[in-house]
């Protein structure tokens, strides 16, 4: 007999299919943040390397230039590997590559550990509290640097740094707020909110969605590595004026990239909003049917789309100037300095409305829902919102009346910035009549929301006296720009993202915060705000200007109370971050509704199932009709019952 000869047993496996890694090539090749570390560094070398190899090629001397280097290997290729290790791309690089088709799994949708917020991830409402959790790092950060330049304010004189010190302390600190802390912040809370208020499953291009995040962090990063650069951090304000930005050291090259960054998330998000709005509504939910969070959302992400390439233009031209030694802004070379500030300015008055509108939506639900009554107005409302978009493209020229301009611009333009209050105003007293007569609930979100109304009715009226020529030139540059731009950004937005992050905080975890902290927050911010910011108009008038490491001694009594005040506001801020994180811990469970209001993602459970919701919801009637006998927003049921539904409403 012969012997009879085996194959060893084999795993067989169906076509196309890839056998699994082990866990150290996951670790070192799959999508994350370690992948994104290595293949950061692995694009750092290749830029580095390409900027010497042109350089050689093209014989420029010297070869090795730092300001180039950090611009094109650091700002650029580092960025691109690192969105590339942490699978940003992976999809669409799968895709393009033309290898076999991958059934959707749906593994990188959802949070189902807490190192799913690590990773890239498609689901709106993991990204929405990715963007909050990492606004308020650098709102931290941002924070801590004022309070350091506040303890310089203190007295006269230099304390603790020297003046270019002082002015990256007081650039970054205000580039942090504006550009990664308000911005994505109300971007945050709607990514969270909109598509559930909508009815839909998702935003329109959740990949889109999940990449215009990972894009923040770059920025932030940018911004503060600033410091670590020769020379210290860029110091020309966050509005970074040319020639005087084209002069500063190499921190600046920071700056002029950062916003690239910062401005290419906020066209990614904004354009993923007007297609999810446009698209992606329910069974009912007509333009006049939408909350006004939508409304605010849709014509904020219209600014964006339209303004925010004016920014980054602005700051390519800098760039270029600085590194390429072209003149756009540089009078030596036949440069047009003023043209820096218009173009600058086309872009960041309507980023004030960026900075606002959603604010506004934010509170038109927390005082519709907590006065139990509807929204006076809601068309007036809505269309006040487009008016504001329409017109904030036409005040950008009052930021600089004493910049040199053509004298004939300054009366059209004192005029429309006159005429841009009557939306805001109409705003303010259709809160406030909402407000008349209705069954008032003071919870926390209730109390920020109702502060903001106040704290911005100040601002605002401040706005209006700067709007005026001969006032503006004689507050221009002093401390009473200071106390209004806080009172719109603080007191505005930064009061209504607490409002949100407390309204929707239980629909966000499922667990309720605990209301004293809330209110011993709230009310330690007020009183702290104003102390901190309303005597500034004073100092302001009297003549101290602002952007200044040193002053007259005569300020000294003032400023020293300011900046105490100052702390107990930083200090408020521990209040809150205590209470978020113990209360996502270990809270109380809450109701699917804690509120009892209308709009759609409250009629589902808290945290929202992972695509939303169990069957398509069909709208039959307003968002606000609280009070209402038989009033319903939405029905979750078949079709013939929102028939019925609807013709009751009707």
């Amino acid at each position: 007999m012969t012997a009879t000869h085996h194959d060893p047993p084999h795993e067989e496996y169906p076509a196309h299919f890839e056998p699994p890694h082990g866990p150290t090539w996951k670790l070192l090749f799959g999508a994350g943040l370690v992948r994104g570390g290595w293949m950061g560094a692995a694009g750092f070398v290749f830029g580095m390397l390409l900027v010497l190899v042109l350089r050689w090629w093209w014989s420029w001397e010297p070869y090795w230039n730092t300001e180039v280097i950090l611009a094109v290997g650091g700002m650029v290729t580092a960025p691109i590997g690192f969105l590339a290790g942490i699978g940003s791309f992976d999809y669409w690089l799968y895709y393009i590559s033309g290898r076999p088709t991958r059934p959707e799994d749906h593994t990188g949708h959802g949070a189902h550990t807490w190192k799913d917020y690590f990773r890239v991830n498609t689901d709106h409402k993991v990204i929405g509290i990715q963007y909050l959790v990492t606004t308020f790092v650098f709102f931290t950060i941002a924070g801590l640097m004022a309070m350091f330049f506040r303890a310089e304010l203190a007295q006269p004189g230099l304390q603790f740094v020297d003046s270019q010190t002082f002015n990256g302390l007081v650039s970054v600190h205000a580039t942090l707020m504006i550009f990664l802390f308000v911005i994505p912040a109300f971007a945050g809370l709607a990514n969270f909110a909109v598509p559930l208020m909508l009815g839909a499953p998702d935003m329109a291009f959740p990949r889109l969605n999940a990449l215009s995040f990972w894009l923040l962090p770059i920025a932030g990063t940018m911004f503060v590595a600033s410091f670590l650069a020769p020379g210290g951090a860029f110091g020309a304000g966050w509005t970074g004026y040319a020639p005087l930005s084209e002069g500063q050291p190499l921190g600046q090259t920071f700056f002029n990239m950062g916003i690239q960054w910062a401005g290419a998330s906020s066209i990614m998000t904004a354009l993923n909003f007007l297609v999810t709005i446009i698209t992606m509504r329910a069974p009912g939910m007509t333009f006049w049917r939408m909350p006004l969070l939508v409304w605010a959302n849709f014509t904020t992400s219209l600014l964006v789309v339209i303004a925010t390439p004016f920014i980054a233009g602005s700051q390519f031209f800098v760039m270029f100037d600085r590194i390429m030694h072209t003149s756009f802004f540089t009078p030596d070379g036949g440069g047009y300095v003023l043209g820096y500030q218009h173009i600058f300015w086309f872009y960041s008055h309507p980023a004030v409305y960026i900075m606002m509108l959603p604010g506004f939506g934010i509170v038109s639900e927390v005082i519709s829902s907590m006065s139990r009554k509807p929204i006076f107005g809601y068309r007036l409302m809505a269309l006040s919102l487009l008016g504001i978009l329409v017109l904030g493209f036409s005040v950008w020229a009052h930021h600089m009346f004493v910049a040199g301009m053509a004298d004939w611009l300054r009366v059209p333009m004192m005029i429309t910035t006159l005429l841009i209050a009557i939306p805001t105003g109409i705003k303010v007293f259709s809160w406030t009549a909402t407000l008349w007569r209705g069954r008032i609930h003071l919870t926390t979100p209730m109390l920020f929301a109702l502060g903001f109304v106040t704290m911005f009715v100040i601002g605002g009226l401040s706005g209006i006296y700067l709007g005026s020529v001969p006032i503006d030139i004689a507050a221009s540059d002093t401390y009473f720009i200071v106390a209004h731009i806080h009172y719109v950004l603080f007191g505005g937005s930064v009061f209504t993202i607490f409002a949100g992050v407390y309204y929707w905080f239980p629909k966000m975890t499922g667990r309720m915060y605990d209301e004293r902290l809330g209110k011993l927050h709230f009310w330690l911010t007020f009183v702290s705000f104003n102390a901190t910011f309303f005597p500034m108009h004073y100092v302001g008038l009297r003549g101290m200007p602002r952007r200044v490491s040193d002053y007259d001694s005569a300020f000294g009594d003032l400023n020293f109370a300011i900046t105490i005040s100052s702390f107990v506001l930083g200090a408020s801020f521990v209040v809150f971050v205590y209470n978020i994180i113990t209360s996502w811990v270990r809270g109380p469970i809450a109701e699917s509704n804690p509120w009892r209001a209308h709009t759609l993602e409250w009629q589902v459970s808290s945290p929202p199932p992972i695509f939303n919701f169990d069957e398509i919801p069909q709208v039959v009637g307003g968002p606000y009709e609280y009070g209402v006998p038989g009033a319903r927003h939405a029905v979750m049921s078949p079709a013939k019952e929102a028939k019925e539904a609807q013709e009751v409403h009707a």
